[in-house]
């Protein structure tokens, strides 16, 4: 079997004493080619009992969490014509890109990798027969304020790069390049431009089968931004208009590409409002809508979803006259919305709605999203909505999601998954035919894994605050109280869901018999605006007091062991981690901060660096400041953090651990070359489960 590679010459960088070697001003792909042999096994068979075989309590080995997925990014063509994935070799610390013939299963897929220390770390399936490609490899130099990383000196980081390839790897192109091949631009700003600059695809055209429409920017020296109408085919590039205004594109026709919305942004006495402009069919010029225009002030969400060419009116996302998501139709030509929202939810957010792409019904909302604990797509479409049925009456209780389907149907590609299950994959044909692809990780498949409950805390001041319970393998209510973790998640403007756990985390602590409450504090974004706001300026205050009370809640009702209590949480939940570890009358034996901020004021600094993140989220990071506290801690402590960080610099580790070191019991493990965010390579994962497996069974408790 053929195997090219990309080589990590693709991202033209040579690195020298921190310093960047270009060549030219573009890039170049350069493949090398050889044979290789690889085993690859799926099964074909529709099996409703997959994950109903013989179960296992026995802790998930660290080896089978931490190792590449055996295939994730599945997706399926437009035309139905071939599938695109990553696939996770035994023994692999990198991704390998692979494409199958769905008409065809038992021909084995085409395969290529990247070269050195490039990865490959997103696929998706486009038409005409190409592949976007994400791909990503290590990079050192000096910053001096590009984008995150260390204004003086050199920053280790990751530069990420998109590339159109077709379904044979003939060749590498890369047309989100934009504004970095400028021949007005320095090498520096070449490289800024390619490390915060965005690009990506603007609108895929699904009518046209050719062509897609790519944006991009330099996303930093200015605030030019180019919309280029691409040929899949052929390569060439038509650009269809150049944003030199304060006014940012939005909304684009799916049909033709043609502007549709835009949005403005104007700062005044410290205050962000973008004006929301419509295109007025009848003159051509963009009109002020401000309904739609959102204020700082206020924070209301406001996302125009799409327009419906039948009455003229959009599709809107809002929280404006509730306390939840809805879907309105707003009418540009009376400037309000309808009455009643089309579509709502009492206890949860409407997060958003399908169109069809299809020509005979192009536009009509197909299905659309309830942001429950375990998200949820309710189908319109009666044949989608039978797809969906014979799933949910195979797996019932799981999320089930349809991610593509052929033009006509015929073919649907289609993901379960659940907190106690594993993404899966299967192939549906004409309604009847349904072939298993594979799971990310078929060594669970035998797994007694825990499902996730919502459940509801009662905070100290009254607030009811949502979470998700996830406990034991084995346990039953009346057993002995468990071992816990309070688990914080990021953000903080974030949520927790009761699908799989992609760090591997909470099925990682379950097995080894610790219950695991996920509370989602006040500041959590998903849950509604209450829950949200509340959590303005309260950080290591009433947000910290959520997770304490979430703490109580489980040892009064039951669920967990007083004396056997920690929190752990990365990110936003690192600084709760070093909240818990300062504050007074600590309802835990130890903390784990995984990347956590500990010095609140600097990053309140750095969020105050852009005016719009100032305005928005800037003003609301207040609060106890752990690091001012971190000599007098009143807890043990875990801490760990990757060296190629610049979301949360190491700085806040070690600062901390240096002040708290000679107090108490601080651990400090640095993971080479981790960045902040997912996807983490095989030997990182390992490195911090067995960090903290072993702090929790040896330090901790």
């Amino acid at each position: 079997m053929r195997k090219h590679k990309v080589s990590e010459t693709t991202f033209r960088l040579t690195l020298k004493e921190d310093k960047i070697n270009m060549n030219n001003s573009t890039f170049r792909t350069i493949f090398s080619k050889q044979f290789h042999k690889f085993i690859i096994v799926f099964l074909f068979a529709f099996a409703s009992n997959f994950y109903a075989s013989a179960a296992s309590s026995k802790p998930i080995p660290i080896e089978t969490l931490a190792k590449l997925p055996a295939v994730s990014n599945l997706s399926l063509s437009r035309d139905g014509d071939y599938m695109v994935g990553l696939i996770g070799q035994d023994g692999a610390e990198k991704l390998t890109l692979a494409v199958w013939d769905p008409r065809d299963l038992s021909k084995p897929p085409k395969l290529t990798s990247p070269d050195g220390r490039v990865e490959f770390i997103g696929a998706i399936a486009l038409k005409a027969g190409k592949i976007l490609v994400v791909a990503r490899t290590k990079w050192t130099g000096a910053l001096a304020g590009c984008g995150e990383g260390k204004r003086i000196g050199a920053t280790k980081t990751y530069l990420t790069k998109i590339f159109v390839t077709d379904v044979d790897f003939s060749s590498f192109s890369e047309p989100f390049g934009g504004t970095s091949k400028r021949r007005d631009m320095s090498s520096f700003e070449k490289i800024c431009s390619q490390i915060v600059g965005t690009g990506g695809i603007a609108s895929d055209l699904p009518l046209d089968p050719d062509n897609i429409i790519i944006s991009n920017s330099s996303g930093v020296f200015d605030r030019a931004q180019n919309y280029v109408k691409y040929n899949l085919k052929t390569g060439v590039s038509e650009t269809l208009f150049k944003n030199r205004s304060r006014d940012a594109i939005g909304l684009l026709d799916p049909k033709t590409g043609e502007i549709w919305t835009k949005s403005s942004a104007n700062f005044d006495d410290g205050r962000y409002k973008a004006k929301l402009l419509l295109k007025n069919v009848a003159t051509g010029d963009f009109e002020v809508h401000e309904a739609l225009t959102s204020d700082s002030k206020d924070r209301h969400n406001v996302n125009i979803l799409g327009r419906d060419d039948a009455t003229g009116k959009y599709y809107v996302s809002t929280d404006q006259f509730s306390d939840k998501l809805r879907i309105y139709m707003y009418d540009p030509l009376a400037k309000t919305y309808d009455k009643a929202p089309l579509f709502k939810n009492a206890a949860f957010n409407i997060s958003g709605i399908t169109r069809s792409t299809n020509e005979q019904n192009f536009g009509d909302v197909i299905a659309y999203n309830i942001a429950a604990e375990r998200p949820t797509t309710q189908y319109i479409d009666p044949v989608l909505k039978s797809i969906q049925s014979k799933f949910l009456s195979s797996f019932p209780g799981k999320n089930i999601q349809i991610i593509d389907w052929s033009y006509d149907k015929s073919t649907m590609l289609i993901r379960v998954q659940g907190a106690n299950m594993p993404p899966a994959y299967y192939l549906a044909r004409g309604g009847k035919d349904f072939k298993f692809l594979g799971s990310e990780r078929p060594e669970l498949a035998k797994a007694n894994l825990s499902n996730s409950e919502l459940i509801y805390v009662t905070a100290r001041d009254g607030k009811q605050i949502p979470g998700l319970l996830t406990m034991p393998v084995g346990w039953k209510k009346g057993d002995v109280a468990p071992p816990a973790i309070i688990h914080p998640h990021g953000g903080p403007w974030a949520r927790d869901v009761a699908n799989w756990d992609a760090s591997g985390w909470v099925p990682f602590l379950t097995s080894r018999g610790y219950a695991v409450l996920q509370p989602q504090y006040r500041g959590s974004t998903g849950w509604g605006r209450d829950i949200w706001l509340s959590g303005d300026a309260e950080w290591g205050q009433k947000m910290q007091d959520d997770k304490d009370d979430a703490a109580k809640w489980l040892v009064e009702n039951g669920y967990a062991d007083k004396n056997k209590m920690a929190i752990f949480g990365y990110s936003y939940g690192g600084f709760a981690a070093f909240a818990a570890a300062v504050r007074p009358n600590s309802p835990y034996q130890c903390a784990i901060a995984g990347a956590g901020v500990s010095d609140l004021k600097r990053l309140g600094r750095n969020w105050s660096d852009n005016p719009q993140q100032r305005a928005y989220q800037g003003k609301t990071v207040k609060g106890m400041n752990p690091l001012e506290y971190a000599k007098d801690p009143s807890i043990p402590m875990l801490i760990f953090h990757g060296d190629r960080d610049v979301r949360v610099p190491m700085f806040h580790a070690k600062e901390f651990y240096k002040k708290a070191k000679s107090k108490v019991n601080v651990k400090m493990v640095i993971i080479k070359d981790q960045p902040h965010s997912l996807p983490w390579t095989p030997k990182m994962q390992r490195k911090s489960l067995q960090a903290l497996e072993s702090y929790l069974a040896n330090d901790c408790f």
